[in-house]
């Protein structure tokens, strides 16, 4: 997969995309809350690719939606350019959807059995009436090209293409636009092996050709490298670290990111790594305790650990962790490299 350009965009650079204290609190059993979101606070610059990683029900799914408007937020801001686009009217989300779209985790779910390829790829034109039948069709017939297929897959079927086929019709279908801002939700994580490098050096390529801004979701830690300028881990529905990808993979300040990157494996089975164990489940999102959401499986957390919530702040090296220890200068065990 292809590295990350070396012209990544300074940190300081305007979010283009920007979540401001985003909670999200769904209704569950026994009338109690399910916490999936707690206070996200992140942002997305132009040419910039973010990337969000975490495991299963940590909120990142939840976190993509609000953020292309799919959802709205209990609380908290969703900003395109200063536009508040989670408590907007319909008529300007709708005007913002031209600005920025979304790729599902699974396209044999996300695109419309019933249609051929053709429209699918062309229902975004027709909805916002770009351009004439004719324009449409050759558009329609350069995305296709562009994303590796060919101009006979337009008259198919979704079930008659392949896995890694059908993932690049939903990217051509969010291009249709030519948005600014792509949120990516597990975009290869349902794929085979054998064509997840594929794709990911697509949109790595579509990403420095159309300038992009990329929200790219994912549970592999391992992959994102490959791909992001800044990475933001999260857990419980935190951020609990956020920063340039290079300093966070190389050098983690929370114990879960340590925890996350452990767990790669490594092509070398004689590599000898001092981890950090990180035993038992995720706490019950309905059931959120005082103190650090962490702190049933860090094994160096202390009592204020289990009083006191850590918020996330900044530390000397540009990023941002959500943990006593860091904020303590507390090192973590080595073999993150």
């Amino acid at each position: 997969m292809k590295p990350v350009p070396e012209s990544a965009p300074p940190a300081a650079a305007a979010p283009l995309l920007e979540a401001r204290g985003l909670v999200r609190h769904y209704p569950g059993p026994g009338g109690r809350k399910v916490y999936a979101l707690n206070g996200v606070d992140l942002g997305v610059s132009a040419r910039e690719t973010l990337a969000v990683v975490g495991e299963s029900g940590c909120g990142k799914s939840t976190l993509g939606r609000l953020l292309i408007g799919l959802d709205r937020p209990t609380a908290g801001q969703v900003l395109l350019q200063g536009l508040d686009i989670a408590h907007s009217s319909a008529a300007e989300l709708r005007a913002s959807r031209t600005r920025m779209q979304m790729i599902f985790q699974d396209p044999a779910t996300s695109l419309d059995p019933r249609w051929k390829v053709e429209a699918l790829v062309r229902e975004p034109l027709d909805n916002f009436r770009r351009g004439s039948p004719q324009e449409r069709r050759e558009r329609v017939a350069g995305l296709l090209q562009r994303v590796g297929l060919r101009p006979d897959h337009g008259a198919r079927h979704p079930h008659e293409l392949s896995g890694g086929q059908r993932q690049r019709v939903g990217i051509a279908r969010a291009l249709a636009l030519a948005p600014e801002v792509i949120v990516a939700d597990e975009p290869v994580s349902a794929l085979d092996v054998s064509v997840r490098a594929q794709v990911v050096n697509l949109l790595c390529d579509l990403r420095d050709e159309m300038g992009l801004a990329l929200v790219f979701i994912s549970h592999d830690i391992g992959l994102v490298g490959h791909i992001s300028d800044r990475v933001a881990v999260m857990y419980l529905g935190r951020v609990v670290e956020i920063g340039a990808t290079a300093t966070v993979l190389d050098a983690p300040s929370h114990p879960y990111t340590q925890a996350l990157l452990d767990a790669v494996p490594r092509a070398d089975p004689r590599e000898r790594r001092k981890r950090l164990p990180l035993e038992g489940d995720p706490p019950n999102p309905s059931q959120l305790a005082p103190g650090c959401g962490f702190v049933g499986r860090c094994p160096r957390a202390t009592e204020r650990c289990r009083q006191e919530r850590p918020e996330l702040r900044a530390i000397d090296d540009g990023r941002a962790v959500a943990c006593h220890l860091a904020a303590s200068g507390i090192e973590l065990a080595a073999g993150a490299a």
